[in-house]
């Protein structure tokens, strides 16, 4: 039966003349260092599928995100950690060599498309089988930086971008179309992705630990972060396990989650209001809450486990009121709370909304 999903694939650019060009022992070691530090950043929901060249081919089921915005924030992880590991290795290294001294001619590329899919078994190895298997493959082969000068980007096919809902979800697309032999034209959406890695150098991290939390809560769940992030992130999902009448967005930013988006959520005559300081995707966020008079800091934190995720939630004293009854309500609120957040994600698995696989 076919399987509908998403297909990526990472690619190296300047990768050629890279190494045409540079000492191939040195080079080796810098193309494998970029190579370890995606594979490892490679997690649920995406799965690798095969390796071509200097390109990482990977899909994920289309259910395996509820939320769009989680699948983008995931390409763009790939790419900061990508970066992230080309300048380290620029500032750490004294080598005159031609290999060290080129480090900086190298980028990254993702192309991705949506559609349908089989997984063929072959011993021990899946392959996906598919005609839309075939398209993001020859979308490498494209001509956006000559027409856009955009040099690192992310290019969605159409039929991608339209199911993700892209143009709700980022900073304007630049339209691309190219014409391949048996599929015709193609239209496509380019992403730039250097915005992604200026805001996340820009960013002030804003993180309420747990040896600062006035109150704070932990637990254990045994699913991956990426799913965890979407639960606690989503508004009406949110609003599902911590029992609210609803959820809504409040702020005027439009797009996606991000610092300064804005949260309203009820529950009878409770009502609490958020705002995001700081957002890292899937690994913590922060907000500032206020609720019965109250305001306070609050991080949720998410670490992976070799079978799941800890959870931490953290929160500061309220200035206007730090007394041990408001210490121990708001506890309590919390412990109530989060205990059915397990129960919740395990009801949609079951129903067959979510896949933690």
């Amino acid at each position: 039966m076919a399987n509908k999903g998403f297909f990526i694939i990472t690619d190296i650019s300047g990768y050629t003349e890279y190494l045409t060009e540079s000492e191939l022992d040195h080079a080796h070691e810098i193309l494998q260092s970029l190579f370890d530090a995606q594979l490892k950043h490679i997690k649920f929901p995406l799965k690798i599928s095969g390796f071509r060249g200097d390109a990482i081919f990977m899909y994920t089921p289309e259910l395996c995100f509820v939320n769009p915005q989680t699948f983008l924030e995931t390409l763009e992880n790939l790419y900061i950690v990508f970066l992230e590991t080309l300048r380290q290795m620029q500032f750490n290294t004294t080598c005159p060599c031609r290999a060290c001294r080129n480090i900086n001619k190298l980028d990254l590329k993702m192309c991705i498309h949506y559609g349908e899919y089989i997984v063929q078994k072959l011993g021990d190895r899946e392959e996906l089988l598919g005609a839309d298997v075939i398209v993001p493959h020859r979308m490498l082969k494209n001509h956006v930086i000559e027409q856009t000068g955009v040099k690192a980007y992310a290019l969605f096919s159409e039929t991608a971008a339209d199911t993700l809902r892209l143009s709700e979800l980022s900073q304007p697309l630049i339209p691309h179309t190219e014409f391949y032999e048996h599929l015709g034209e193609v239209k496509m959406q380019v992403f730039d992705l250097a915005p992604v890695w200026e805001n996340a150098q820009e960013r002030k991290r804003n993180f309420v630990s747990k040896e600062d939390a006035w109150v704070s809560l932990e637990i254990d769940l045994p699913y991956p972060p990426a799913l965890i992030w979407e639960y606690l992130t989503k508004p009406e999902l949110e609003a599902g396990f911590l029992g609210y009448d609803y959820a809504e967005r409040i702020d005027t930013l439009g797009g996606r989650v991000r610092e300064d988006a804005g949260f309203h959520c009820a529950h009878g005559n409770l009502h609490i209001y958020s705002k995001i300081l700081d957002w890292k995707p899937f690994e913590y966020y922060t907000l500032e809450q206020s609720a019965l008079g109250i305001s306070y800091i609050c991080t949720r934190h998410l670490t992976p486990l070799e079978n799941g995720t800890h959870l931490g939630v953290y929160l500061t004293k309220p200035p206007e009121n730090s007394s041990d009854e408001v210490r121990q309500m708001l506890q309590s609120v919390m412990d109530n709370g989060y205990a059915g957040l397990h129960s919740y994600i395990e009801r949609d698995i079951n129903a067959g909304k979510i896949t933690a696989n």
